[in-house]
């Protein structure tokens, strides 16, 4: 009952739900990020291009979601004057000035309607728009990704125009540091006279080679000068007229005197041999060689004397030049000295124009890509403008409602699970009340049979009426629990209570009284409850004289019991208009006990309840047991074992406990079994 009652408000809140809910519309556009970047240009950018990987997606996903692209949208379309996005439009003329609060209530809106994934382990996303209108989600969705890619290629290009005017004023730099560095290095050079010849040598090293090849070249021809000179004093002191020299016989001069000699010494010995030594010619002739000779020796005189000059000039040469090289050699070392200080220079300024150049090289670079920027996506589909709406879906609300329901219904049957307190196994009444179960005695609204039909009875007429059906059977079991019940004298008058009003007492009692008189028992109810007298109301109601009149004396027992017309069970019945109260307090109530014991079979007291009436214990304590209901599932345990102290208190002889009233669809959906009213297995034993 309670599944079906949360199922059903269920489905009456998701048919409203589903009613009220306004229409949105769904739209889908999709984006994909460049796996591989065309260079228009064989040059570095700026902002590289990364193969996008599962994290770059990733990460676009969330640029995507971005408050300040949904913020460009925002602008872009107006959305923060429209009406669906800034309830604050609706309510009148749109500002002439922006309105902060409006735009970011707009952005929230966008976003709550937006969703961005990516679809499965691709390089695509999705980005889809839920709106009010069906074009107004298209063009959300479509100006979304529109600016998105735009975006892209916008930000590479100030990408590169903040690197062109970094590297335009860092160029400025540098160049008046290249030369400032060059600068140095050219006055350095100044300063110490280190002028390069080539790349390998300075000035300096070029003199000192020089000067070095002619010292060396000096020393040779001084040597050689020397030794000419030394050979030819050598000769001219030893008495040699020195014709032999190398240097007389090279000079044109000696040669030809020597041919003059040769032939004046050719005419004396001609003439010698023709003529005697006074002879003219002779002597004429002798004095030609003589004047030869004499020249010839001048001559010879005359190269020695030159060539000793000549030794002089080549060693002062030597010298001279050797003065030149010590001096080259001496700025050579300061020159060195000075290089150190100028290679510094050099290396700096080399620097310099290295790190000028590579800016300079990186900024053409940036000039020449300069409006070749590319996105690093593209738009793969557009959105279109849907044709139904995406929500309210029947079928998700309609999901909602059974999933709901059945959660609810269950939640609730769990709920009233822990919170009933009542017992509902004849284990629990054990447990709790240390009591054996005699019965459990079905609600025979519950039963099998009567559920559509309808009782054909009152429920006490039902085991008279209806013999061989359940619940017939449930009283023959209790006729005989109380037959065969462990008491300390034989049962033959036996109290029916409870420990709260309202446990099926009095149809208990009659039920039993029935079935006991059709086993062939002689049976006597007793209307022991002198303030409700259910039994008397139900069964007896127009009767002249009843229990009080019995007690009075003015009346006999066998004048006040009216016999049950459905059976050969008796009633003693209470007269309706009795002002008695306290039938414990009339000793002659016992009598009629002791008396009634004797003449019946069975005696069966309808007593009123433990709890509210005191007259329940000392009458429970004149009978041989007391049957105790307790209601399926409605009688508090706490309450049913203090009715139970206070019968013990006054030592009554409890019998055992029946469960009443139990519903056997409740009881056969909880698994639970108590014999006769668990009768799924069992129904094709009884009739209706």
């Amino acid at each position: 009952m309670v599944l079906c009652a949360a199922m059903v408000a269920a489905v009456v809140i998701a048919a409203a739900a589903y009613l009220a809910a306004e229409p949105r519309y769904l739209a889908t556009a999709q984006v994909a990020l460049e796996r591989t970047a065309e260079k228009v240009i064989n040059v570095d950018s700026v902002v590289p291009t990364v193969d996008p990987d599962s994290a770059a997606v990733d990460t676009e996903v969330e640029a995507l979601r971005s408050p300040e692209l949904i913020g460009r949208v925002v602008d872009r379309l107006h959305l923060d004057r429209d009406p669906a996005f800034n309830e604050a439009a609706a309510d009148g003329p749109a500002p002439r000035q922006p309105d902060p609060i409006g735009r970011q209530r707009a952005i929230s809106t966008l976003l709550s309607g937006l969703t961005v994934k990516r679809d499965g382990l691709s390089y695509a996303i999705s980005v889809s728009f839920e709106g009010r209108t069906p074009v107004q989600a298209a063009e959300v969705a479509n100006t979304l990704v529109e600016d998105y890619v735009a975006g892209q290629a916008g930000s590479k290009a100030q990408a590169t125009g903040r690197a062109r005017d970094f590297l335009e004023k860092r160029l400025t730099q540098l160049r008046a540091q290249v030369l400032s560095a060059e600068r140095e290095v050219a006055d350095y050079r100044a300063a110490h006279n280190l002028f390069a010849v080539s790349d390998a040598s300075t000035a300096t090293q070029q003199e000192l080679s020089g000067l070095s090849t002619q010292l060396a070249e000096a020393r040779a021809e001084n040597a050689a000068a020397q030794a000419r000179l030394s050979a030819a004093r050598e000769q001219l002191r030893r008495g040699r007229s020195g014709e032999e020299l190398g240097d007389s016989l090279d000079s044109p001069v000696v040669s030809q005197l020597r041919a003059q000699r040769a032939e004046a010494a050719r005419e004396v010995a001609a003439l010698e041999k023709r003529y005697g030594p006074r002879h003219p010619e002779l002597i004429r002739a002798q004095n030609q060689l003589r004047t030869a000779d004499e020249q010839i020796a001048a001559e010879v005189k005359r190269i020695v004397a030159n060539a000793s000059i000549q030794a002089r000039i080549a060693n002062q040469r030597a010298a001279s030049l050797a003065g030149s090289v010590a001096q080259s050699q001496g700025k050579l070392a300061s020159d060195n000295e000075a290089s150190v200080r100028l290679g510094e220079l050099e290396r700096n300024a080399e620097s310099a124009r290295t790190l000028y150049q590579a800016f300079l090289d990186r900024y053409r670079q940036t000039v020449a890509q300069s409006g070749l920027e590319q996105s690093d996506s593209y738009i793969v589909s557009r959105a279109r403008v849907p044709g139904a709406p995406s929500s309210p879906n029947a079928l998700i609300y309609a999901a909602m409602a059974v999933v709901g329901g059945l959660g609810v219904g269950v939640l609730l049957v769990v709920l009233l699970q822990l919170l009933e307190h009542g017992l509902e196994t004849s284990d629990a009444i054990e447990a709790t009340l240390g009591l054996p179960t005699l019965a459990a005695i079905p609600d025979a609204a519950t039963m099998p049979g009567y559920r559509k039909a309808g009782l054909p009875a009152p429920p006490a007429e039902l085991p008279v009426k209806r013999p061989q059906s359940a619940y017939a059977e449930a009283f023959r079991t209790l006729r005989t629990s109380i037959q065969f019940a462990e008491a300390a004298r034989p049962v033959r008058v036996v109290a029916i209570t409870s420990a709260v009003p309202g446990e099926g007492k009095t149809t208990t009692a009659m039920g039993l009284a029935r079935a006991a008189a059709a086993a062939g028992g002689k049976v006597l109810l007793i209307d022991a409850d002198a303030r409700r007298r259910a039994s008397s109301r139900q069964f007896a109601e127009g009767a002249a004289l009843g229990l009080d009149d019995v007690l009075s004396g003015t009346a006999t027992l066998e004048q006040a019991i009216v016999k049950d017309g459905l059976s050969d069970a008796w009633l003693l019945p209470q007269r309706l208009d009795s002002k008695g109260l306290g039938l414990a307090e009339n000793p002659r109530f016992a009598e009629l006990i002791e008396q009634v014991r004797e003449r019946y079979d069975l005696v069966l007291l309808d007593m009123p309840p433990v709890l509210p009436v005191d007259d329940a214990r000392v009458i429970a304590s004149m009978a041989d047991g007391v049957v105790f209901l307790v209601r399926w599932r409605r009688t508090p345990a706490k309450a049913a074992s203090v009715a139970l102290r206070r019968l013990y208190d006054v030592h009554a002889e409890v019998l055992g406990a029946v469960l009443t009233l139990v519903d056997v669809r409740e009881e056969e959906r909880g698994g639970y079994a108590h014999g006769g009213t668990s009768l799924r297995a069992y129904r094709p034993y009884y009739a209706d």
